[in-house]
Parts: structure tokens; sequence; C-alpha cells
């Protein structure tokens, strides 16, 4: 009887299963790297930045390796990379390309215009 599989995201290479398979995601490695590089602990790295301790720890075991904008772009901010490294990690490098338009446009029409509270 073949054993079950339990798929812990929709990731294709790189993904973990519950059948041993220890292969870690582009986003696990980057963020490895970085705080190895770096010299950090998670506990360390999550109180500087402000990043909930319980998701680097889901991220680091392959178990999450995607992220919205806002967390994408705290880990960038908290680990010192630009924010195209970490959407790239996660497969959306068109999120990045499609916020550097948006913002390069926003800035654009707001030159001269006096900002609203």
């Amino acid at each position: 009887m073949p054993k079950p599989i339990l798929e812990l995201s929709t990731g294709g290479a790189g993904t973990a299963s519950a059948n041993g398979d220890s292969r870690r995601s582009p986003l696990a490695e980057l963020v490895s790297n970085n705080l190895r590089a770096k010299g950090m602990r998670q506990v360390d790295f999550c109180r500087q930045a402000g990043f909930d301790q319980g998701l680097l720890s889901k991220i680091l075991s392959s178990v999450v390796n995607t992220l919205n904008v806002e967390t994408a772009l705290k880990l960038a901010e908290g680990l010192g990379l630009p924010p195209a490294v970490v959407f790239e990690a996660i497969g959306k490098k068109d999120v990045d390309e499609l916020l550097r338009r948006f913002y390069c446009k926003s800035h654009r029409s707001d030159v001269g215009t006096a900002s609203q509270p």
C-alpha cells in the first residue's frame, strides 16, 4: 500500500511534503542563506525586523513558500535585500514590476501637488 502524501503547499520544485522530501523552496534558501551570512538567529531577526517568528519558521521549513505583498516587503526590508529578490524567490517577479510601474506613475502625478491629510 503506497504511503499517503500530505502536500504542504502548492509550489512546484522545492516543495516539502510529508513523504520525507527535504528539498527547500527558493524562499527558504534565500532567507536561510541571508540569516546565516548575517550571523542572525530567527528570534533575533524577528525582533529586529518586527517579523512573525511562526511565519519565519514556516518559511525556513518550506511549509510556506509564497507571501502577500506586505509580508514580502517586510521580509526584504528586514534582510536588507531589494524587494525584487524576495518577489523572485516566491515566483511573483511580476508583482515587483507592477509596483514599480504604479509608484513611478504615482510619483510623477504627485509632483507639484500638495498631499492631503
